[in-house]
């Protein structure tokens, strides 16, 4: 008899279970439908900001929208699966990921700040992050660790720590002063500095490139990635790229050919630019032996 129970026990926990399984299921599949807004089966980390802002959780206190979306993306492909959504979140694994691809909350802070801050201000507070030694000047390996994976906003390619160093040093006198700091960085300067030195050494300059490898280029690289996906499908096109370009100049202030960015990334050759593309760095001569490809066949 009590095992008969002990049985039948079971098998009601069992049942119970399965129904409270089904229900989640069914509740989580609902809200994931909600979130997903574009209707495209998948939850970018903007459609999860969007849902969640505003809302509270049981204790009162903002919900973390960044948070849930890295705790649900197990895959770590900056989406959302209907999948991933019904298994549930894991805020461990939360954490690493938000190690690994979002700057921490005091650099999001730090960067609302100096948006407010006037030009000189602005320089005064990137000279003092680079002078890492606070002796009041900036010299080479300050200037290279400092831009260190970062890429440039306009070109969406990695910044040359070095090249901005020599295009900042009017005076040659190889070290920056805040009042360099504050000029228009000469880059035709910049350029012939480095290839004079490459020219006395009889040989390529060993950090005259930077890597393409850093995790932080790799961040900024999917961060403006979603900026350029205009229609969210996760694919970036050429009309997309040329749209983002459109009226941008390079460094030396000739205006920037998309089309030689575009097919330089699309390594895939299938007409777009995927998140995995992109990340990388660009082939230039790939991209021009693709380009003239294109146009002969057009």
């Amino acid at each position: 008899m009590k095992v008969l129970t002990n049985l039948l026990k079971a098998t009601f926990f069992f049942i119970g279970s399965f129904i409270i399984a089904q229900d989640t299921t069914e509740q989580r599949t609902v809200l994931f439908n909600t979130i997903d807004t574009d209707g495209n089966e998948v939850i970018t980390n903007r459609e999860m900001r969007t849902f969640y802002r505003g809302k509270l959780n049981t204790f009162g206190e903002p919900i973390d929208a960044k948070r849930l979306f890295y705790a649900f993306d197990a895959n770590r492909n900056s989406i959302i699966t209907l999948n991933e959504y019904v298994k549930g979140p894991d805020f461990k694994l939360a954490t690493k990921y938000r190690d690994r691809w979002q700057y921490p909350e005091r650099f999001q802070e730090e960067v609302s700040i100096e948006d407010n801050l006037s030009e000189s201000e602005k320089a005064i507070t990137k000279f003092t992050r680079i002078d890492i030694d606070k002796d009041g000047k900036i010299t080479l390996d300050e200037m290279v660790d400092f831009n260190k994976g970062k890429i440039d906003n306009i070109t969406g390619e990695l910044i040359n720590g070095k090249l901005i160093f020599y295009a900042l040093d009017a005076n040659e006198n190889d070290e920056i002063s805040m009042d360099e700091i504050m000029s228009k960085p000469d880059m035709k300067l910049g350029y012939e500095k480095i290839k004079s030195n490459r020219t006395e050494v009889g040989g390529a300059d060993s950090i005259a490139e930077p890597t393409s490898s850093d995790e932080d280029y790799v961040n900024q690289r999917i961060t403006l990635f979603f900026q350029l996906d205009l229609d969210k499908n996760y694919k970036i096109s050429l009309e997309e790229l040329q749209t983002y370009y459109e009226g941008k100049k390079d460094k030396l202030g000739k205006p920037i050919n998309a089309k030689l960015r575009f097919y330089g990334l699309d390594t895939y050759e299938d007409g777009s630019i995927e998140l995995e593309e992109f990340t990388k760095k660009i082939d230039f001569v790939y991209a021009t032996f693709r380009l003239k490809e294109v146009e002969k066949e057009n």
